[in-house]
């Protein structure tokens, strides 16, 4: 098999690919995963050529990363990919490997990714282009579009570009510290920690559920939501999160009928005056 000169599998065209492969990654959405399949859209090809000769392992290294959960800014996912195949190199070559560790790193790495390089283009740079070419633009001059269009995508584009080949050949030693620290067993357990910080924040934002019923004598009415918010603030939604885990992880019950039902109960509970 070709390899790079430091001994790696991947070659510097494999790495480019990876990149390449990465401009869609949100071109197919999952309400459940988001960006899984974009992401291991991205490492396929270079998951194939990690795994050749080891088809048990390259088809199961598809199904973890079809399977789970992936979201971040587009620009930082190349880095994500790169150090993602060098410890994916690592499995294919050390039959013990805990490929657990692959699923915390990323985990871990995707909320920091997102947050810097969302500030950094979609606060910082996209404000900054839009002034600038809207400027031109109000001037007659079209010369503003393509001033936007540079100025997001060229770092854009660096950043792909750089940052696979940074992750990538960071990568497996960045593993081999923690191993040898023995931070590897506390990073994972960060990483879950991380991962159900971010889960509790979304509850609170993202999930809403407010009852409608109310109690009491004319004029000193009281709700019963507000009796709860008073006891727990966002009791009724954290309850909501904990019915659609027992649906979905003991009952077994698809994504997409849990979101119908969740349609059908919130008009009709909207309707009799319940939510």
């Amino acid at each position: 098999m070709k390899t790079s000169n430091d001994g790696k599998k991947l070659t510097k065209k494999d790495l480019q690919e990876i990149a390449w492969r990465s401009l869609p990654l949100e071109a197919s959405w999952h309400y459940e995963r988001q960006q899984h399949l974009g992401f291991c859209f991205s490492l396929q090809k270079a998951l194939k050529k990690i795994y050749e000769g080891q088809p048990e392992k390259y088809i199961d290294a598809l199904k973890r990363h079809t399977g789970e959960f992936f979201n971040t800014a587009p620009q930082a996912q190349p880095f994500i990919s790169g150090l993602v195949c060098a410890m994916e190199e690592e499995n294919a070559a050390v039959d013990d490997f805990d490929v657990s560790t692959i699923s915390a790193i990323k985990v871990a790495l995707i909320g920091p990714c997102a947050g810097i390089f969302d500030a950094i283009f979609l606060s910082t740079i996209r404000i900054i282009g839009t002034a600038v070419g809207a400027s031109f633009c109000m001037q007659g001059n079209p010369l503003g579009v393509a001033i936007f269009l540079l100025a997001y995508n060229v770092p854009a584009f660096i950043c792909r570009f750089l940052g696979v080949g940074l992750g990538y050949h960071t990568g497996a030693q960045f593993i081999t510290n923690l191993e040898a620290s023995g931070m590897l067993g506390k990073f994972k357990d960060a990483a879950a920690l991380v991962a159900m910080m971010a889960f509790g924040w979304m509850t609170k934002n993202y999930v809403g559920l407010t009852l409608g019923y109310t109690f009491g004598p004319e004029g000193a009415e009281m709700t019963v939501q507000g009796v709860l918010d008073s006891i727990i603030p966002g009791l009724t939604s954290l309850g909501l999160v904990w019915l659609f885990w027992y649906l979905l992880t003991k009952k077994k019950m698809s994504v997409m009928v849990a979101l119908v039902l969740t349609v059908v109960f919130a008009i009709a509970g909207t309707y009799l005056g319940i939510f």
